[in-house]
């Protein structure tokens, strides 16, 4: 696996993060491999062993490299304490083989709800941050090192290579993008937008870091797979002030900018999906259309389904994802 480990916040140091990555980015393009997609699970106590069952599921098949957990390790009505958020965190650290986790809404964006202990947006998010992301690597038994955003700083945002692949994630999370501000928030619309725009310029300023790999024809990625918790697409968008519009135009800049295909996976509506949505609301053309694709996992109440994602690095069509157990009724 061809991975980079960085925690610099030096420009020198990150520059020579970038120079490693490119030289890692060319090597064996011809050879494909799968992971893991989860998310949105467990929601409820009674149902963390049938987490730990798919975890083991997913670990026992000998094509899976790692998992990919979507976010959203607690259903949205229980409380965001310490003691759930860092038994649930743990659950995934128990992953045999290593664990990408993404942040969700219900474990930081939404816990100002009375249901939720009427919590701190921010300071959940903080001490998510302390639970999963202190180290620049990933969750599981077997670890493996990832580059982090430290110098805005954002721990959570990732970035890491598989052969020719590039893989980044970010925390775009569900609840429009945490745009929404009822009144058990207890914060000001300024105060919201301030945080939304900090965490907007930083993720261009991952996703510039990113295209910065694209630049030398001979190293470049071929492909990249950008994990975020929330659906961007037809998900909880607002009709009158959408907080992922502004990420996927972002996201058809990337596209065009790296002229290489890109497959945009997230949680958040719980049902299987593998398509190839259009992005003319967001400025892509025909060519972004083209380069674009979409996956979803299965979600709360399917904990005993999951998603193999296998990619082909190089290839005309990268991307082959298949639902796991598909036809799996929910576990009530």
């Amino acid at each position: 696996m061809s991975t980079h480990r960085t925690a610099s916040k030096t420009c020198a140091a990150l520059l020579g993060a970038l120079a490693l990555l490119l030289g890692q980015a060319g090597t064996a393009q011809a050879s494909s491999f799968s992971f893991a997609l989860m998310g949105d699970q467990p929601y409820t106590d009674l149902l963390e062993p049938a987490t730990d069952s798919l975890i083991k599921t997913m670990n026992r098949d000998p094509d899976v490299q790692w998992i990919l957990h979507v976010g959203d390790i607690k259903g949205g009505a229980e409380p965001c304490t310490d003691e759930l958020l860092t038994r649930r965190i743990e659950q995934l650290r128990r992953s045999e083989k290593p664990l990408v986790y993404v942040p969700g809404d219900n474990e930081w964006t939404d816990c100002h709800r009375e249901s939720n202990g009427n919590f701190n947006s921010r300071e959940r998010l903080e001490f998510v941050r302390k639970q999963a992301f202190e180290q620049p690597e990933t969750l599981g038994k077997i670890a493996f090192p990832v580059r982090q955003q430290t110098s805005h700083p954002y721990p959570e945002h990732l970035m890491w290579q598989h052969g020719g692949t590039l893989f980044i994630s970010l925390n775009v999370p569900g609840s429009n993008n945490d745009l929404e501000n009822p009144k058990s928030r207890k914060t000001k619309n300024t105060e919201i937008q301030r945080l939304f725009k900090k965490r907007k310029n930083a993720i261009n300023a991952w996703l510039t870091d990113a295209e910065k790999l694209f630049a030398n024809i001979n190293t470049a990625p071929t492909e990249t797979v950008i994990a975020i918790q929330g659906n961007p697409i037809d998900g909880s968008g607002s009709p009158s002030n959408n907080g992922y519009e502004d990420f996927m135009k972002r996201l058809v800049k990337y596209i065009d900018n790296t002229g290489r295909p890109v497959l945009l996976i997230h949680g958040d509506t719980h049902r299987f999906k593998w398509d190839k949505p259009q992005l003319k609301q967001f400025g892509g053309s025909a060519s972004t259309n083209t380069l674009f694709y979409r996956a979803e996992g299965w979600g709360h109440p399917f904990v005993n389904a999951w998603v193999k994602v296998t990619v082909t690095p190089g290839s005309t069509s990268p991307f082959d994802v298949k639902s796991i157990a598909e036809t799996a009724k929910p576990d009530n």
